[in-house]
């Protein structure tokens, strides 16, 4: 009896993947579940036991016919899917722009609204969700056969170090800089920095330095009027009198 009821939703399901791909819609799955009674109640039963996953509402994603050979929705698409207005950020955009070669089980994206993180097939979907003004820095890009919104290689960089900031992070950014720096659009840099915050712009300007690079464009977005004294971490003991902000010197020994 399981086996012919599996049978029936592969049925439903393969004609799903068909006609309208990995990603399906309320209407869509009610065209096809028209015969039964309560379609509601049969999509319910399709999530609870795994053949599709709800990605937001009316939004659905086939998630068991991974071994009939059909091609997976990129998870940059999955994560614009679920956050609609949304573009993916941070690590697995420096990975689409080729300067992140570790695997990504974590796409974090900036939002204008607030999603829920989502799980599926083993990856996180995160949304930090930002002010319309700062919703900027990304472009349409072709991703395995479609489109996704991703952050340009700078926004993702500064946004490493804007959100949830951890020396995991600016590890990672003052890396990027001492060996990418050149790749940079570093015009875009001067121009956008100022939108972040203070510690933001001085932890950017703290990283140029340690790598002898120009710095100077960044000082002049800081307020010399206000002395205020920031902290790159909470722990971060080492002071640093230019910038007025206490880091962690193990950044020094990075660059060394």
């Amino acid at each position: 009896m399981n086996n012919n009821r599996n049978k029936q939703k592969l049925i439903i399901l393969e004609q799903a993947l068909i006609q309208f791909g990995r990603t399906v819609t309320y209407e869509q799955l009610k065209e096809l579940l028209s015969e039964y009674k309560n379609i509601n109640d049969k999509i319910y039963k399709l999530i609870k036991e795994g053949w599709i996953v709800k990605l937001r509402r009316g939004l659905y994603y086939i998630s068991k016919l991974g071994s009939l050979g059909f091609t997976s929705v990129s998870n940059y698409k999955i994560a614009n899917l679920i956050g609609e207005e949304s573009f993916v950020s941070f690590e697995a955009a420096l990975k689409f722009h080729g300067l992140f070669d570790q695997s990504i089980k974590r796409y974090r994206s900036i939002s204008t609204k607030q999603y829920l993180l989502k799980k599926l097939e083993g990856v996180q979907y995160k949304y930090i969700k930002v002010r319309s003004k700062n919703y900027f820095g990304w472009n349409e890009e072709d991703v395995d056969g479609g489109i996704a919104r991703i952050a340009f290689k700078e926004r993702a960089l500064i946004d490493l170090l804007e959100y949830q900031r951890t020396i995991n992070s600016v590890s990672l950014v003052l890396e990027k800089l001492q060996y990418s720096y050149d790749e940079f659009n570093q015009d875009w840099f001067f121009k956008y920095l100022g939108k972040y915050s203070k510690v933001t712009i001085k932890t950017f300007g703290i990283l140029l330095d340690l790598i002898n690079k120009d710095s100077s464009n960044v000082y002049l977005l800081l307020d010399k009027s206000n002395t205020s004294t920031s902290y790159m971490f909470s722990s971060s003991e080492t002071f640093n009198s230019k910038w007025r902000i206490y880091y962690d010197s193990i950044l020094e020994e990075q660059v060394k």
